[in-house]
């Protein structure tokens, strides 16, 4: 039988290209993309700039599609500019899913398998994507070089079969394979990189009172950790607090796989002098760790000003409350907590993952010496809206082995923060009104005074 030309594709996502192909066509443009990306890979090295690697692949795909019309199989034009797209997203980006990765309304992406992708968007609608490989070892080996690509080369291997690695543009990766029945991806697009705490009131995640609060605690150097469920937008707004510090103070994050990006050069006219550190795991030999508890002391010889840690979730939460107390005050933490009130059980359950012999009283005593501020974030599961519900004031245990807490704006009838009516201690509300924060704001429904 003579050989038909391939099928014309209309002029839309590389995604939709593939899924409206038939399966004998979609497996030769997988062919096809699997063929070109090994004709290029010695001439595609590390040191490539990407306009030179465009022109070197659309030559290539123009080659290839020379040799195959001589085979009586024709790639019109538009398939040979979709070829030549995928081999570098491929290399450069996310594959078949760069296309998501560039629209402004895409927030999560998960892989289950080489065949099935959900596409997770700001309004909370969840819609099927694009396969991603044409099988689960050519998906393997797609994450392998996506493994590589990151920050910090990770291995994902049968001996390594998690893997969480933050890759450029703000996306973060998680994978899980070998210990399921197909390779599964998850994949956070962070679209708020450089935000601000205004630009989170007209979102509705703070109220105007709270923006005003959380501008004068920053500039204050109170301490911070925000709370919240996974995806609830914690480390957005840290990145809009760190953006209310001085642009020369000296700030270090420290996390596990890089996703403030403070040290991207977008927000180089925010922060001047960032050190960004991250965590490394293992090696096959089972040496090399570099744990985020080992960071976070080791960081204080390089002079910091400010601390972030982006996820305190293992034994670095002890030596971090440590810092807050004695090292850099105005530091910063995330924590998963389910409710504000499991916060101090959070805290006791983390203190002990240190390993450093501290009960329950060491690590409350620790929490409340930090006197850091509680902000706790939430979800709207029907509208996948984030807001901040509660604020609290912690200081050093009283009449209890726990720390002792004021309840600073607890949820209104919407939801979100609003001034509690509790009690604020002097010290903190002089403390902000020195950095112009009008006590008025809260007066109306808040008195002064001691601990609660």
């Amino acid at each position: 039988m003579r050989p038909q030309p391939l099928q014309q594709v209309p002029p839309a996502s590389l995604g939709t290209a593939f899924r409206e192909r038939s399966a004998e066509d979609a497996l030769d443009m997988w062919a096809a993309l699997r063929e070109i990306s090994a004709q290029l890979v010695d001439v595609l090295g590390e040191g490539v700039d990407r306009v030179r690697a465009r022109q070197l692949i659309d030559a290539q795909v123009q080659a290839w599609a020379h040799e195959h019309a001589g085979a009586g199989r024709i790639a019109s034009a538009q398939e040979q500019r979709q070829l030549a797209r995928l081999v570098f997203d491929r290399r450069f980006g996310l594959g078949p899913l760069q296309p998501f990765l560039e629209r402004s309304d895409v927030e999560n992406i998960v892989v289950n398998g080489c065949r099935q992708t959900w596409v997770t968007y700001t309004d909370g609608i969840k819609r099927p994507g694009p396969p991603v490989a044409e099988t689960d070892d050519d998906l393997i080996e797609w994450v392998q070089l996506l493994a590589r690509r990151g920050n910090t080369g990770r291995e994902f291997s049968h001996a390594s079969p998690l893997l969480d690695v933050a890759i450029s543009d703000g996306v973060r990766l998680a994978v899980v394979g070998w210990v399921s029945r197909h390779p599964h991806l998850a994949i956070r697009v962070h679209r708020l990189v450089d935000v601000t705490l205004p630009q989170l009131t007209r979102l509705g995640t703070l109220t105007e009172p709270l923006e005003q609060f959380l501008r004068a605690a920053i500039k204050a150097r109170r301490n911070i950790i925000v709370c919240g469920e996974v995806n609830t937008g914690k480390t957005t707004l840290v990145r809009a607090l760190a953006n209310e510090a001085a642009p020369d103070e000296r700030i270090i994050t420290l996390e596990s796989d890089f996703e403030l990006f403070l040290d991207d050069p977008r927000l180089a006219h925010r922060h001047h002098d960032v050190v960004a550190l991250e965590a490394r795991q293992a090696n096959a030999e089972g040496t090399g760790e570099v744990r985020l508890q080992d960071l976070v002391p080791a960081c204080l010889r390089l002079n910091p000003d400010r601390v972030i840690v982006g996820e305190a979730r293992h034994g670095e939460l002890a030596p971090m409350l440590e810092v807050m107390y004695s090292g850099a005050r105005g530091s910063m933490c995330t924590l998963h907590v389910h409710r504000p009130e499991h916060v101090f059980s959070r805290v006791v359950q983390l203190g002990r993952r240190a390993d450093l012999g501290l009960d329950a009283d060491d690590v409350h005593l620790m929490f409340g010496l930090a006197e850091p501020l509680i902000v706790y974030l939430q979800r709207d599961q029907a509208s996948n809206e984030r807001f901040v519900s509660q604020v609290m004031e912690i200081g050093p245990p009283a009449d209890s082995t726990e720390p002792t807490r004021n309840l600073v704006f607890a949820p209104g009838s919407d939801g979100r923060a609003t001034p509690a009516g509790g009690s604020i201690s002097t010290a903190l509300l002089d403390e902000l009104a020195g950095q112009g924060f009008d006590p008025a704001s809260l007066r109306s429904t808040t008195t002064t005074g001691g601990w609660l």
